[in-house]
């Protein structure tokens, strides 16, 4: 194994190694292990291949378009700091990271993906070992936390089941998807087993979030197969699959507790037409860190709508305009919880960027979003599953996690624009081929 295999490697394994913090609660920054990756990375690339183009031109001129808005408002409103410029420079550095190792593969998309793939399996087949070995009072880490069902929740080498929840989406639903495609996983029996043990840890992290990134891919699923096709007969199953999973969903809400607290707390604080102090104060923390960040960059919003407050100042907004909607009781009883981030990338995205961010972020979004194209094409319909994969990742991050380059944010990005572009590419083709014959 040669040095740049090594790399790659390293560079696959940092999308799981959030709790590998050098120094922790001792610097002003997490110092994550896989910093050192990155800069050996940018290093490989620039002496390999004898070039300093590390973002692409559409890339950096966006980034450098939000970094000088951002720059521009912070400094004016007087709230430019430390916060600012380390999210600047973690979007900066974390970008050209990914996309200078994607380069370093070839824009191999397709290998990249491998590598998750069997990354993934590995962390999954760790936590279900550590699983079991809870349930034998072996508890080899202080992370012990049991769900209502009287099974423990994952957490594998990550720091919350959370994380490790959505780092595993695109791989779940490529596995599933593809489990009867012969391609990147060549054999039919290491898929089965890729799917089942990835699919098994997915569900024993036992997150809200996580579920919803079940749904997501179970419609995704049936998207695919043509049951929302009103040309095709399997839609005459539709009503009968939203009667089964309507009842599934209902049973499980009935039987893990958290769960419901945190579905049925959430949605009325978002759908009540008045909220009382009462009310909020009998709000479960995950519920009232979503609620309240919203709330706050709301506000945030409907003071610079265009251009927001600029990156890394949400957390100023928190604390200065909580006491404007909330009693100061609460920020002693929960904490600025979740503040950091939003607690959700839309929110934080509307709180720091406004108009201008959420406008660009769905513009790449949807731009670059597959639907089915591809689907039909052997060649191409794995990328097709690649790219669906990560659009639901998107989707999951957009309600429960605002940190703008945490677990792989950049390369799941990357991977979701060059596997879009690659498809469209090669369809062109083949299309223009047909027309000259």
């Amino acid at each position: 194994m040669n040095f740049k295999t090594i790399l790659c490697w390293c560079m696959i394994a940092s999308l799981f190694m959030d709790d590998f913090i050098i120094m922790r609660f001792m610097l002003p920054i997490d110092l994550y292990v896989y910093y050192v990756f990155f800069i050996i990375n940018i290093l490989y690339f620039i002496f390999t291949k004898r070039t300093l183009n590390l973002l692409p031109k559409w890339f950096f001129l966006s980034i450098s378009l939000l970094i000088g808005v951002t720059v521009f408002v912070s400094l004016s409103a007087g709230i430019f700091n430390f916060k600012v410029i380390k999210q600047i420079i973690g979007i900066v550095f974390t970008s050209v990271a990914y996309y200078t190792y994607l380069s370093i593969e070839e824009f191999n998309i397709k290998e990249v993906f491998r590598k998750y793939l069997i990354a993934a399996f590995l962390v999954s087949a760790y936590g279900i070992f550590e699983e079991l070995l809870h349930l034998q009072g072996i508890h080899i880490s202080s992370n012990i936390r049991q769900s209502s069902f009287g099974l423990y929740r994952v957490y594998s080498i990550m720091g919350e089941p959370y994380f490790l929840a959505v780092v595993l989406i695109p791989a779940f639903y490529f596995l599933w998807s593809a489990l009867y495609k012969q391609g990147i996983i060549s054999e039919f029996k290491t898929r089965l087993i890729f799917v089942f043990t990835i699919g098994t840890c997915y569900i024993l992290t036992f997150s809200s979030a996580g579920f919803i990134g079940l749904a997501l891919i179970i419609i995704f699923w049936l998207y695919n197969k043509k049951f929302f096709s009103i040309t095709n007969w399997k839609i005459l199953m539709l009503p009968i699959l939203i009667i089964v999973f309507a009842s599934l969903f209902s049973s499980v809400k009935n039987s893990w507790k958290e769960f419901n607290i945190k579905t049925t707390q959430t949605f009325k604080a978002f759908t009540a037409k008045k909220f009382s102090k009462k009310d909020v104060s009998d709000l479960n923390s995950s519920s009232f860190a979503l609620y309240s960040n919203y709330i706050v960059a709301k506000a945030s919003f409907d003071a610079k709508p265009l251009t927001g407050s600029g990156l890394g100042t949400h957390e100023a907004n928190y604390l200065k305009r909580f006491e404007q909607f909330f009693d100061k009781s609460f920020l002693t009883k929960y904490g600025a919880f979740n503040a950091s981030d939003a607690n959700s990338l839309f929110i934080r995205l509307m709180s720091e960027t406004g108009l201008l961010g959420l406008g660009m972020f769905f513009l790449f979004l949807f731009k670059n979003f597959l639907r089915r194209k591809g689907y039909q094409d052997s060649e191409l319909k794995e990328l097709t599953f690649i790219n669906q994969g990560i659009f639901i990742w998107f989707i999951v991050r957009l309600v429960r996690t605002g940190n703008y380059f945490g677990n792989g944010f950049f390369l799941f990005f990357f991977l979701y624009y060059f596997s879009a572009k690659i498809v469209k590419e090669k369809l062109k083709e083949k299309k223009k081929a047909i027309k000259q014959i």
